[in-house]
């Protein structure tokens, strides 16, 4: 499994997103990125996908999830 955070540096849900994502890459075997959408691949990411809001998560290259949601509700998404 493939998952994608897409953040951005102005975004103030972003960092507790990361921290709740980044834990939930602990306990699932997935392969984990952060992207953030200034970047050139979090650009890319964004425009296939006409993201318009973030923190977003992809999980194999489909938009699952916006916004910055509890631990619980990451590891229901992921079938943990």
């Amino acid at each position: 499994m493939k998952v994608q955070l897409l953040v951005s540096k102005w975004c103030p849900t972003c960092p507790q997103a990361e921290k709740i994502w980044t834990e939930a890459a602990h306990k699932v075997p997935m392969e984990f990125e952060i992207l953030d959408v200034a970047d050139r691949k979090g650009r890319e990411v964004v425009s296939r996908l006409r993201i318009r809001t973030v923190p977003a998560v992809v999980v194999d290259d489909v938009l699952k999830m916006v916004g910055a949601q509890p631990l619980p509700d990451v590891l229901k998404l992921l079938g943990a």
